[in-house]
């Protein structure tokens, strides 16, 4: 059970202080070797350390509600690309607008610079290495597999990236059913509008 006061939230006997800028409460002293975030926290708790790459998002945008149920694990791509939905246009146009302004320009000059050549060469001699295959564990079913390095070499196949997704609960989401009209979890690729005690029911 999370209790809130004010500005900080208890939960196990730590203490967690929110942070004014950015909403989330971190605690103020070291679990486990290092300050955390609330929800994070939470969530591994109920199903263990969050995996390279994933982070924990509120369903409900709600940063103070930081309940179990209100907490879903999705890939670091999906999170930004799902906050990225929420901005305003005005927002979209100031984000470009200071990109086009500051950042752009600073880039190309940076990128024409010495140390900048000398950084794409680098970047060149490095995918070159990497276009021969080397060996590869299956985060999923353990199995050893040959690929070249880059950002999906972490399943043998499809398969046993849809199954570790499947494991996570990265794809989930809630639904009313349709008979008794109960809440339940299902895969969000599944097509089932029933809950499990109606299902059996109906068999």
């Amino acid at each position: 059970m999370i209790v809130y006061e004010n500005n900080y939230a208890i939960v196990d006997g730590y203490k967690f202080n929110k942070d004014k800028q950015t909403g989330y409460y971190l605690s103020t002293n070291k679990i486990n070797g290092r300050r955390q975030r609330l929800h994070r926290y939470i969530y591994e708790k109920y199903y263990g350390k969050i995996p390279k790459g994933y982070d924990v998002h509120h369903i409900d945008h709600n940063k103070d509600n930081n309940d179990i149920s209100n907490l879903k694990l999705v890939t670091a791509k999906e999170h930004k690309e799902i906050h990225a939905r929420e901005l305003t246009e005005e927002q979209r146009n100031k984000m470009r607008e200071n990109m086009n302004l500051k950042a752009r320009p600073k880039a190309i000059e940076w990128h024409k610079s010495k140390e900048g050549r000398e950084w794409h060469k680098k970047q060149y001699e490095v995918s070159l290495a990497n276009r021969e295959p080397i060996e590869f564990t299956c985060l999923n079913c353990g199995k050893k597999f040959m690929h070249v390095r880059n950002a999906n070499n972490k399943f043998c196949g499809n398969n046993c990236k849809s199954a570790y997704r499947r494991k996570l609960g990265v794809d989930n989401i809630e639904r009313e059913c349709i008979i008794c009209g109960n809440k339940f979890t299902i895969n969000k690729y599944h097509k089932r509008q029933t809950c499990d005690n109606c299902k059996r029911k109906k068999h």
